[in-house]
């Protein structure tokens, strides 16, 4: 067979099918067909605007990445404002903890997302910087540098709001000054470290004579919230002890405790019961404890104070690691602008919880102003999910209608799509909640919480989980190196050495002399 012929027959398809089968798979996984058809009508018969709307998103999230990346940019110019310079992927927060993934790898520069608007009329602008105050009469929004202490004010013709939550400590005393959140990619590299330092700490005590009192209350690592997030955090501390510890630290592997705290009745509160229980059981048998029903009311240094929601006793546990998962709040800056528009944003009674807007994202009482995500109230659930595909249809409602106020009435509205819920639970294993009707109800695991859901368990769970998680990823590159950090730490291990710096070191040692 000659090299020309070799080539053409057997390199030239596999190549291509390489290449066409990926692209076909994450544009359909994607919901990019739509995106794909217009820019192809644009191509052949392009219609350019008389004038480019100016367009300020606040946030670097789900939603305002998502909106982002279905503007037309030879329609508007495009300003994104955000004190975050990156986007981050959410669903591997968990294992960024505890070093199945790199930090790198979940997170990818808002700057490379613009750069792709390079070749349009007008370059797109990115300022790191957070949003302090909205004049809805003038149409300008002012941003604060903290790093050089000026502050910036911007004109819009449309201004999209997507600054997402911050945790919810319930103003429980003693939280804010010594858990730590589950919200952000700072807070799961600060997990790990905390984690990494503890077994130092353990260690050192164990060797000097210390008590086993204390060394266990420097093992002790408590979650509180058993949504997605403690559960899947708790299933990651689990793995990282009964592989990794278990090898380099087997001295300190019976004292470690990882300890879940829940205020309702179950773990996982948005899957059917079975699966909660599922989950829960898959947590006591990689040695986690699992308390629900039972409400933390403060903390300090070194314990927890709890409420057991049913009998009303009350105890406390020592703990060396407090994580806290239990649930978002609106941002200072977005009870700021709620208050400022007064009527119907503010709540007759209780906390006010985000931005009232209508099935277009509208914000209620501030013409032009629009809000996605975590920080609107808009009924869908506040999960990645749904501020993605908001995102997805403001960006298409600006791209059709050049946010001329007649088209934007006439566009349809916006209607959310629950594809299911996933959730790993430690040692290669998951649950998943899918909105598919995949077999009839005879199937083992029974359904989910709708009638027209499908329920798996365990392994296969665990493979649809990471497959869906890696086909919704963003960019190429960063599925690259996620496959890369799973295959890593499968086959060597996660990374164990605890960060040090030399003065912090010093002092500590000086304290305890």
């Amino acid at each position: 067979m000659s090299f020309k012929h070799f080539m053409t027959r057997r390199v030239v398809p596999v190549l291509v099918a390489g290449t066409l089968v990926p692209t076909v798979f994450f544009t359909t996984a994607r919901d990019e067909w739509i995106d794909h058809a217009y820019s192809i009508k644009k191509t052949v018969s392009p219609n350019q605007p008389t004038r480019k709307e100016r367009v300020v998103i606040l946030g670097s999230g789900w939603g305002s990445l998502s909106f982002l990346q279905r503007l037309d940019p030879d329609k508007v110019d495009i300003t994104v404002v955000s004190p975050r310079s990156f986007f981050f992927y959410t669903p591997l927060l968990a294992g960024c903890s505890t070093g199945t993934v790199a930090s790198t790898s979940i997170t990818e520069s808002m700057r490379w997302h613009l750069h792709r608007f390079k070749g349009t009329s007008s370059r797109p602008l990115f300022l790191q910087a957070h949003a302090s105050s909205i004049d809805v009469e003038k149409k300008t929004v002012t941003c604060g540098s903290s790093a050089v202490g000026v502050s910036t004010t911007l004109d819009y013709d449309q201004l999209v709001v997507a600054v997402g939550a911050e945790s919810n400590t319930f103003n429980i005393k003693g939280v804010k000054e010594y858990a730590t959140m589950m919200k952000e990619v700072e807070d799961s590299l600060k997990v790990r470290r905390e984690v990494l330092e503890k077994l130092e700490s353990a260690n050192s005590l164990l060797a000097s004579g210390a008590s086993d009192e204390e060394v266990r209350r420097h093992l002790h690592w408590v979650v509180v919230g058993g949504g997605p997030t403690g559960v899947e955090l708790t299933a990651e501390l689990c793995d990282f002890v009964n592989s990794d510890v278990r090898d380099y630290f087997p001295a300190l592997t019976d004292k470690i405790q990882i300890s879940l705290i829940e205020g309702t009745g179950k773990v996982l509160g948005v899957f059917a019961p079975h699966i909660s229980e599922y989950a829960r059981n898959k947590l006591l048998e990689q040695g986690a404890n699992v308390t629900t029903n039972c409400f933390v009311t403060g903390a300090n240094e070194k314990t927890v104070s709890l409420l057991n929601a049913v009998d009303k006793s009350k105890s406390s546990i020592d703990y060396g690691l407090l994580v806290w998962a239990g649930g978002i709040g609106a941002r200072p800056f977005t009870r700021a602008f709620a208050t400022q528009i007064g009527g119907e944003q503010l709540p007759k009674k209780g906390p006010l919880r985000g931005l009232k807007v209508d099935n277009k994202f509208r914000v209620a009482g501030a013409d032009n102003v629009w809000a996605l995500g975590d920080c609107a109230l808009s009924g869908s659930p506040p999960t990645a999910q749904a501020a993605y595909q908001q995102g997805k249809y403001l960006g298409r409602l600006f791209r059709e209608t050049n946010c001329e106020r007649e088209k934007v009435e006439e566009h349809d509205a916006f209607e959310f799509h629950n594809y299911g819920s996933l959730a790993y639970v430690g040692s290669s294993s998951a649950v998943a909640d899918l909105k598919l009707h995949l077999w009839g109800s005879e199937h083992p695991a029974g359904r989910g919480q709708d009638s027209d859901s499908t329920v798996l368990e365990g392994k296969g769970a665990f493979a649809i989980w990471r497959s869906l998680y890696f086909s919704k990823m963003l960019s190429m590159k960063n599925r690259w190196q996620v496959l890369f950090d799973w295959c890593m730490s499968g086959t060597f291990g996660r990374d164990i050495s605890a960060p040090y710096n030399e003065q912090v070191e010093v002092k500590k040692a000086g304290k305890s002399a």
